[in-house]
């Protein structure tokens, strides 16, 4: 969010009551704007953008785990690291309680963290709630687990946009990174939701089919587009490769997987492949307009504090007005604010250095002929 952003906003919040805008670059529009989320707006708007410690409204976006495991082992995940927490799957009535007291000025959730979501089997009910609520949603699958019946499930839930892993052309390829997974398992369960979805004769939820871009498969881009195009999704997008998913920076993962072609990196490398810090640091703001809520309740200032090293409180125990407000958490944004760097899980943030903005290197909307 930015002046720009809000200011071609405007007239809609004002008069039409409603908003456009992109996730990933995905598109996306809230309708019926009540005044409270229209004010809320504005005001966490300020917070977005000018180095102001006090929260001066509520989150218009969250992070919520519905599953703190999966059923994959990527190479470069936490979720199967020792410490990390909340290794579990979010029971519906904590989420209830999050969205109960936090969904009034929420425009979008974004429902994946580290573990796999659709492994949550009340999944279709959180997206339900939230579309109950005015609520849009985005999640990220690695669609390995699956059936016909969860498609035509996930088709009615009113889910917004699906993100779907495939990251490769071939078997070889794709099980380079994601182990245990099986590329035709992703591709069938495709079909299967854009059947379920033209049975159905509705246009959601957006079909995003989706590589992470490394060494292994950059020379696959092409193919991929091709396969996206057989498969009749909406879209078809690249994302760049981070190798500080664990929370620390490495040479030499970045060595391992930063592809060839400078154009496709997420990062500038100088010699040694030491990533350069020429580019800005990344303003980040979640402390003020996104939290995480992982799947034992625990309410973070981010998906990267895995292990709970400065938790801002459990819905479980506290409402979210007192996790929000609490002075905990205003003294946390202050030493924030300060010194970023001070947090262990913000030493190697993923977003700091970046060369692009946002991660999504290129993207593409698949034409209906």
């Amino acid at each position: 969010m930015d002046i720009k952003f809000l200011l071609k906003n405007s007239v809609r919040l004002l008069f039409k009551r409603k908003i456009r805008f992109q996730f990933d670059r995905i598109p996306l529009e809230s309708h019926s704007f009540s005044w409270k989320k229209t004010k809320n707006l504005f005001l966490i708007g300020i917070n977005r953008l000018l180095p102001i410690s006090h929260a001066l409204g509520y989150p218009y976006m969250a992070h919520i785990s519905p599953s703190g495991i999966c059923n994959l082992r990527c190479k470069l995940c936490p979720v199967h690291n020792p410490e990390t927490k909340g290794k579990s799957l979010l029971p519906f009535h904590t989420y209830k309680k999050f969205i109960d007291e936090a969904g009034d000025y929420l425009i979008y959730i974004i429902l994946w963290s580290w573990g796999e979501p659709l492994l949550n089997p009340e999944f279709i009910k959180m997206t339900q709630y939230a579309e109950q609520k005015g609520i849009r949603t985005v999640t990220s699958t690695n669609l390995n687990k699956f059936s016909k019946i969860d498609a035509q499930k996930l088709v009615e839930s009113g889910l917004d946009a699906l993100i779907i892993a495939a990251d490769g052309t071939t078997q070889e390829t794709y099980s380079r990174y994601r182990k245990g997974g099986k590329l035709e398992n992703v591709l069938s369960h495709t079909r299967e939701i854009v059947e379920a979805r033209r049975k159905s004769g509705s246009r959601k939820p957006l079909l995003n089919l989706r590589m992470i871009v490394s060494k292994d498969n950059e020379n696959e881009m092409d193919e991929f587009r091709r396969i996206a195009r057989d498969l009749d999704v909406d879209m078809v997008s690249f994302k760049a490769f981070s190798t500080r998913q664990l929370g620390y920076s490495d040479s030499k993962l970045d060595r391992k997987y930063a592809p060839v072609q400078k154009k496709y990196r997420w990062y500038s490398y100088q010699k040694g492949f030491k990533v350069s810090r020429k580019p800005k640091k990344y303003w980040c703001r979640f402390p003020w307009t996104k939290p995480t809520l992982f799947p034992d309740g625990m309410i973070t200032s981010c998906e990267f504090d895995l292990k709970y090293e400065h938790p801002f409180g459990n819905i479980n125990e506290k409402t979210f007005d007192e996790i929000w407000f609490s002075p905990e958490v205003a003294d946390f944004r202050k030493k924030f604010q300060k010194n970023r760097n001070s947090f262990d899980f913000c030493k190697d943030c993923v977003y700091d250095y970046k060369l692009i903005p946002g991660c999504v290197l290129e993207w593409e909307f698949i034409e209906d002929d």
